[in-house]
């Protein structure tokens, strides 16, 4: 980069005041950086584009679009000579071929001792207990020594303490899976002499083919040991892991073909692992069982989650009447340490969210104060009822960081305000992530909130905060105590903290649910024991209600939530609430049909799909069993590292192969599920996926001299070095395209006249022949012609003359010898008998010879 930075900023010292020059930066894509003037500002390089990828053809393209047609043109670029997309040379000669010099500045670069994973391969479907190998190749620069590692699901499978050889070496692993589904793999090399440590890791994974694995994951320990005994008993592959343990990747989740959460608290799971359940479900066509008990639902913190969306239950309560009413204050430190940032995120921001959450848990009837404080506290929003919630919500967004912490004081103030709130329960939520600068009585204090029955619970955000003072500050208000180094988490935690303070969510009465007719899921069950309690939601209006409440609320409920299918069990696994249904006959049956409903379709086995990454692009292939059928379509669901998805229509290129790409940009797993379809229902799938290890760019770190200099003979320019030399007098003549359409518009309008008048008049060749003669004895003797011409109008008027005395002879014999009734017949009989040409009535003759003349000439 300094080495480009500083030819251009020398080259463009060296250029003529009448030269105008601009700067394009590319990577995966290209940009302006300063654009075409005499005069450009450039000091340093500062437009950031995508350093994933290399594409000088981008930045070729830009600046042949950047300088004007009608100008001498070059381009110089400075370039390493490494592309991993595009086409540098055709773009080369393009520009040649426009009248644009090519010059090329190769760019040094001294990478020292590099090694790195090229490959790692294995194969993409496998069967339980196949014994393959795992196979990694390493290219280096030098000889050093490794060491390798190989995991298989994040557990080490084989180390090789090794050496490398200059060049590419090739190692192998044993290995093997028992279990069915994806199994993810990667290898990580230490080498003793390297540069880049991102090229020293490499990704793949593998389907093996099997019986569909269940994932079980408890809360606290023995929560899932009933449903697992029903499992064992049905003898149903399962796997039970505490929350903790929770997978954190969406290709670790596709292992399995249900996931079954029992009383899992929504902060137990890390991360994207929430997302990851929703997409898993949605696009992968994974089941989802969610189990009931404190933690689980609305108490758990599921309330607005990804998760609550892949069920087919609300975490809050909608559309009850009798609730009882909550005041809920909010303690919130707003002190220049909750600016800063956590997880991409600045705290004060999540906190914001947080406090908008869980008003939106709030009922009408229920009241919510904001207390923001730092050296001082300060009212966000005033005691009201939550009759307004855009205006609250507005209210809440203006709370902003700022000063010191002082806790005690903001406690005190909380306390006054709260214990005048006309509702049946009251409880404060104080989040601070740092340590207060006043000290006060907070044990009396917390005894002043319990006669006025106010609960408190706190949130350390951080370990920057007073955890000992907020943990006691809990027990002695009756609450909750949360720590967190992970901010993101603390709108699930007020969310889950305001639904327990409700404590309308955990009802804990004896009754027996009700049967919904019409369920698929209960077939082969008429009645069910009786429950001891469960945790309140609401059924979403396109969900199937299975077993009701005496109170109307669900038991039981599914949905088909995009590929794959959910149930909602708000009672407990057999601990609390349940303790009957363990003991149930139908206990085992029952969760066998819960487990048939929501399984996936298994793979379809005459669907056999290829996958594969290169240059910048994901490749798709499927082929089918059946190649004659022409009206089944092919659809793929390419879910990416960052979690977003694309949809992809396969096209046909050969009978039964359909393929697709899709454009890949950053590294990890893409995972792809690709459906056959016929006239819209889905009548089989098959799963794959294809890994990046890491950009592209670190495929390849020398300079190409040989690439660059081949590049610059297409280009019609040559390898320059000094910067001088971008602005030389070399460039070739100014080829320029003269528009003729504007003379070929005249030359047309001239001539439409004359096409016109030879169109309407009738002129004959003869006539041509006879005019041109004319013309041509008149410009040869013009005084002749005139002679000619005068005695011929002498001739004609002596014979005009004739033809009248002729006319005036006829009619006086006319007159006096004949009657005038006869005069006409004998002239015409007279005429016809001797075939004379007559005089009389001369006028009327020559005009019928006229017209006879004129209708032959029309007829020539």
């Amino acid at each position: 980069r300094e080495q480009a930075e500083d030819f251009i900023k020398k080259a463009l010292e060296k250029k003529k005041a009448d030269d105008r020059a601009a700067v394009v930066l590319f990577g995966g894509d290209a940009r302006v950086d300063q654009p075409l003037s005499t005069n450009p500002n450039f000091h340093t390089i500062e437009t950031v584009v995508d350093r994933d990828y290399s594409n000088p053809s981008e930045g070729m393209k830009l600046a042949d679009v950047l300088i004007p047609r009608d100008s001498l043109r070059r381009v110089v670029l400075v370039s390493d000579g490494y592309q991993n997309s595009g086409d540098l040379m055709k773009e080369a000669a393009v520009l040649a071929e426009k009248g644009v010099r090519v010059d090329v500045v190769p760019l040094y670069q001294d990478s020292g001792p590099e090694a790195r994973i090229e490959s790692m391969v294995i194969p993409q479907r496998l069967y339980p207990g196949e014994k393959f190998s795992v196979k990694v190749k390493i290219d280096s620069n030098v000889a050093t020594p490794v060491v390798l590692r190989i995991y298989q699901d994040r557990e080490v499978i084989g180390e090789l303490n090794t050496s490398v050889n200059r060049g590419e070496n090739s190692f192998s692993c044993a290995a093997m899976i028992k279990e069915s589904g994806f199994h993810s793999f990667e290898a990580i090399a230490e080498f003793e002499k390297d540069t880049i440590a991102e090229n020293n890791v490499a990704h793949a994974f593998t389907l093996v083919e099997g019986p569909p694995l269940i994932l079980l994951v408890e809360g606290s320990p023995g929560e899932a040991a009933a449903i697992k005994s029903a499992l064992d008993s049905l003898e149903l592959d399962n796997r039970v892991i505490p929350a903790y343990q929770f997978p954190a990747s969406i290709e670790e989740l596709q292992r399995y073909a249900v996931i079954i959460l029992c009383n899992v608290p929504a902060n137990s799971l890390k991360g994207n692992s929430m997302q990851a359940v929703n997409m898993a479900v949605k696009n992968l066509g994974l089941g989802l069982i969610m189990v009931g008990g404190d933690q689980s639902f609305g108490p758990g913190g599921y309330f607005k989650t990804p998760v609550e969306e892949a069920l087919p239950v609300y975490m809050d309560l909608r559309g009850k009447k009798e609730i009882p009413s909550l005041g809920l204050l909010l303690v919130i430190d707003k002190s220049g340490s909750m600016s800063e940032s956590a997880g991409g995120y600045a705290k004060i921001d999540l906190a914001r969210e947080a406090a908008v959450q869980a008003t939106e848990v709030l009922g009408p009837m229920d009241q919510i104060p904001v207390l923001a404080f730092d050296s001082a506290a300060k009212w966000v929003v005033k005691m009201r009822k939550v009759d307004d919630l855009t205006a609250i919500q507005d209210d809440i967004g203006t709370l902003r960081a700022g000063g010191g912490t002082s806790i005690y004081p903001a406690l005190a103030l909380a306390y006054d305000s709260l214990k005048k709130a006309d509702t049946k329960y009251k409880h404060i939520i104080l989040l601070t992530d740092g340590q207060s600068a006043t000290s006060g009585d907070y044990y009396f204090l917390a005894r002043k909130m319990e006669k006025a029955g106010i609960t408190m619970s706190t949130v350390a955000v951080g370990d920057g905060a007073d955890t000992e003072l907020l943990e006691i500050l809990a027990e002695w208000g009756r609450g909750r105590y949360y720590f967190t180094n992970e901010a993101y988490s603390i709108p699930r935690i007020f969310t889950k903290e305001t639904i327990t303070a409700l404590r309308s969510y955990l009802v804990e009465e004896n009754f027996t649910p009700l049967r919904v007719a019409g369920s698929e899921v209960l077939h082969g069950i008429t009645a069910v024991p009786d429950l001891h309690g469960y945790v309140a939601s609401t059924v979403k209006d396109s969900a199937q209600l299975m077993l009701e409440s005496h109170r109307g609320d669900p038991v039981l409920a599914g949905w088909q939530y995009g590929l794959g299918r959910s149930l909602a069990f708000t009672s407990d696994a057999g601990g609390r609430w349940a303790a009957n249904w363990v003991s149930w006959e139908n206990y085992n049956h029952f969760w066998g049909n819960l487990l048939s409903w929501v399984l996936p379709r298994s793979q379809d086995s005459s669907l056999r799909m290829e996958t594969y990454i290169e240059d910048g692009k994901g490749y798709i292939k499927v082929d089918a069993d059946d190649y004659t059928a022409t009206s089944l379509t092919y659809s793929a669901t390419i879910i990416k590292p960052d979690l977003k998805t694309e949809n992809l229509e396969l096209q046909p290129v050969a009978p039964g192969s359909f393929a697709g790409n899709f454009k890949v940009k950053e590294p990890g797993v893409y995972l792809i599920k690709v459906l056959q379809k016929k006239e819209g229902e889905s009548l089989g799938s098959v799963s794959g996926g294809a890994a990046l290890s890491y950009s592209p760019e670190y495929n390849n770190t020398l300079r190409d001299n040989a690439f660059l200099e081949q590049v610059a003979a297409k280009g019609r320019g040559s390898i320059i070095s000094r910067p001088e030399e971008a602005f030389a007098d070399n460039l070739p003549p100014l080829k320029g395209i003269v528009e003729l359409w504007p003379w070929l518009l005249i030359m047309a309008t001239c001539l439409l006249p004359l096409d016109i008048a030879a169109r309407r008049l009738n002129i004959r060749q003869v006539d041509i022949e006879k005019a041109r003669t004319r013309l041509r004895r008149e410009v040869d003797d013009p005084l002749d012609t005139a002679s000619t011409t005068y005695t011929r109008l002498q001739q004609r008027k002596q014979q005009v003359q004739q033809r009248r005395e002729t006319l005036k002879s006829g009619r006086a014999l006319n007159d006096g010898l004949l009657p005038s009734s006869s005069s006409s017949d004998f002239s015409t009989k007279g005429s016809n008998q001797k075939g004379e040409k007559q005089d009389t009535g001369g006028s009327v003759l020559d005009t019928s010879r006229l017209l006879e003349r004129k209708r032959t000439r029309s007829k020539e």
